[in-house]
Parts: C-alpha cells; sequence; structure tokens
C-alpha cells in the first residue's frame, strides 16, 4: 500500500451511507491508514451506520440529498449546502461517487479549486433507462458533466469497466487523459474463499443485488416459470437492499408475492455474503442497469460459483462467457431460462467454470489491487 507522506484533508462525497458501507468503506480506510484526515459528507439515513464510521476515525457529516428528485429548486438548495459543507471542510482532495455527488463536486471547483476525483460507478438508470422522464434528463446530465471539463482541472474521472471510460471520451463528457479504469470495488479472496458445492437435487440460484427493476429480477422470475414448467428442479434466493429512494425500486408486496407463489426464497437484506454464496450453486443477474462492474458478481467468483448474467457493460468485465459463466442477451428470458438449465443440469460445468472465476479474480478484482490504484491517484493529486 502506498503512504501518503503528509496529513492531507480527504473528503468523500457520496448519496448515502449504506452504498459507502458497501462500495468504499475499505478504500477509505485505507486513506485514513495511509495518515489523511478523512471526512465524509452524505445522506445519513442509519445511525448505527454513522457511529460505525465515527469509531473507525471517520468525521461525518449530514447532506439532505434527495437522491431521486428533479425539483431544480430542492437540487439547488442540496448544492449550496454541499458548497457550503466542503468550504467549511476546506479538503485538499475531493472524492465524489455517483451522479449528483459528481454533478455538484464538478460545479463546485469553479468556487473551491481543489483537485478532485469523480466515480462513474456505472451509467445508472440515467443512460440506460428508456423511460420519459430519463430521456429528458440525460441530456441535461450529459451538459453538466461538459461544463465541469476545463483544461486547467487536476481531476482524474475514474470508470470501473471500460466501455463506459470509451463512451465518456467518445461523447466529450471528459478527456482521455483524466480517465482511468479501476476495476469495481474488488474483493478480499481470504474472506470471499473458494467452498465446494453442496450436493443437492434442487440446485440454489442465488440473486443478490440492490433491488431494482432494471436489475433484471421480473426477467429472472419469469425464466424461472419456463425451467419449473419443464419440470426442472430448482431454489431461486433473492437477497438484496430494498431502495425505496429510487423511482424504479422494486416493492416488498411484490417479493412477498413471488415468495407465496413459489418463485423465489426472499431472504431480505443479508451482511453475510460468504455464508449465503456457500450455500449457493449458481449466481445469475440478469441486468438491464447500466452497471459499473457488479460486486456480486465478483464476489461469487471469487467463491468459485458459476455466473449468468447478461452481455452488458460491467458484467462483461468480470464474465467471460463460457470461461467463468454465461452471457445472454439483456431482457431475453428464453436466452435466460436456456443458461441457467445448462448450468442446473450441469455440475461439472459449474465446477470447471468456477474455478476459472477465481483465477480471474485473483488476477484482476483483488481488494489490495483497487486499493493500491486508489491510493496511487490520491498521491498523483496531491503532488
Amino acid at each position: 500500500m502506498h503512504s501518503l507522506k503528509k496529513a492531507p484533508v480527504f473528503v468523500y462525497v457520496i448519496n448515502v451511507d449504506w452504498y459507502f458501507e458497501l462500495h468504499w468503506l475499505q478504500r477509505a480506510l485505507a486513506t485514513l491508514n495511509a495518515g489523511a484526515d478523512v471526512h465524509l459528507v452524505m445522506g445519513m439515513t442509519d445511525p448505527r451506520l454513522i457511529d460505525s464510521f465515527s469509531q473507525y476515525g471517520f468525521t461525518c457529516h449530514q447532506w439532505n440529498i434527495d437522491r431521486k428528485s428533479l425539483n431544480p429548486f430542492f437540487n439547488l438548495q442540496g448544492l449550496i449546502e454541499l458548497y457550503r459543507l466542503l468550504k467549511s471542510i476546506s479538503p485538499d482532495v475531493i472524492h465524489a461517487i455517483t451522479i449528483k455527488p459528481n454533478i455538484y463536486v464538478g460545479l463546485i471547483f469553479y468556487l473551491l479549486k481543489v483537485p478532485y476525483l469523480l466515480s462513474i460507478t456505472g451509467t445508472g438508470i440515467i443512460f440506460s433507462g428508456k423511460s420519459l422522464s430519463t430521456k429528458l434528463i440525460k441530456p441535461i446530465i450529459r451538459l453538466l458533466y461538459k461544463v465541469s471539463k476545463r483544461k486547467d482541472v487536476n481531476r482524474r474521472i475514474v470508470f470501473e469497466n471500460s466501455e463506459d471510460r470509451a463512451y465518456f471520451i467518445n461523447t466529450g463528457l471528459c478527456d482521455s487523459h483524466e480517465a482511468v479504469t479501476i476495476l469495481g470495488a474488488g474483493v478480499d479472496p481470504d474472506i470471499y474463499e473458494p467452498v465446494a458445492e453442496r450436493e443437492t437435487d434442487a440446485p440454489i440460484i442465488l440473486f443478490a443485488a440492490r433491488l431494482l427493476w432494471d436489475k433484471g429480477l421480473g426477467d429472472l422470475v419469469e425464466a424461472a416459470r419456463r425451467l419449473r414448467s419443464q419440470g426442472l428442479n430448482f431454489v431461486i434466493q433473492v437477497a438484496g437492499i430494498i431502495d425505496n429512494s429510487t423511482v424504479n425500486a422494486i416493492d416488498e408486496q411484490t417479493l412477498k408475492a413471488w415468495s407465496r407463489e413459489g418463485a423465489i426464497q426472499w431472504l431480505g437484506t443479508e451482511k453475510n455474503m460468504p455464508n449465503l454464496l456457500a450455500q449457493a450453486n449458481i449466481v445469475v443477474l440478469p441486468t438491464f442497469y447500466g452497471e459499473g462492474v457488479p460486486r456480486i458478481l465478483i464476489e461469487a467468483a471469487s467463491c468459485e460459483r458459476a455466473i449468468v448474467a447478461t452481455d452488458m457493460p460491467g458484467c462483461r468485465e468480470i464474465v467471460k462467457h463460457g470461461i467463468n459463466g454465461l452471457l445472454v442477451p439483456a431482457r431475453d428470458i428464453g436466452a435466460l431460462a436456456e443458461a441457467l438449465a445448462r448450468l442446473i443440469q450441469n455440475p461439472e460445468i459449474r465446477k470447471r467454470m468456477g474455478k476459472q472465476g477465481r483465477k480471474i479474480v485473483e488476477r484482476d478484482f483483488s481488494e489490495q489491487q483497487v486499493i493500491s490504484e486508489t491510493l496511487s491517484l490520491y498521491k498523483e493529486l496531491l503532488s
């Protein structure tokens, strides 16, 4: 790990506390342990998390951000509040994560002139969504990204996959010299260690993700119905956060209805992912969302589980078709069902793919590699 030579002030600006804990905590801890004074500016929803962050040594600041609001007045309030918070902290480096923080920090630079990073953790619903609202807001978001692009800016734009990086460069949203790819959040291979599959007549297919329609759970339920009508025996377990602060969230009543039908086993929010993966035989993510690199797929590969995912940016970074999993076209329920059937019926293929997935994680997706690359970027901005 790269140590920082002085004690600079770092600020992470992120939309919500649970997302920070899940995807960014280890990198922030590494920054803290390298000698930095680390502040967290975010929407705080869980007092237990805030207590935990404070005990680690972070300074936490409440930021009243509405993640789904398009109200110009409320968004202006959020921008002004963030500017005042950042000015009071007087940071040496700002690291913004997800779309709204990215846009706000890019605009605030004109006043603060502080080096910063923007993390593009996938293009999200704004770029991948097909609704009228997302089609209307997308040109505005593109314009705001372009507004923040200046020759005198000391910044880095960090992408989780190479395709998002190419898209931003080719559409003029950033310049190639400032665009960097760091593959996802990474995992600790010693925590997500290989566990032999349990022999069973009903393989467990695990779907573990934020519960948004765009993550493809509805397509998975329909594919499962088709497979059961063909006599295949399996179980679908569903775990994840119900994120009611986003417009495309799956509501709990729908999950309970699917559970009563027998389509899924609804597990709720699960903290012990290594244990859950140890019980599973297959991991599936039929997403049509603008992903970065889905963490669950890195975790699955590290635990030697075969994967079925959609042939989308981000998924393609971790799933190599026919090597450690199967890629299917997004929204193609027939292809999804066929891929699942192949793995349900072939434990030897699952075992072979699992071994290959572990090798991919150890080579490209270790948490320590991600931390090292992130700290190197911080040092560049400070130099």
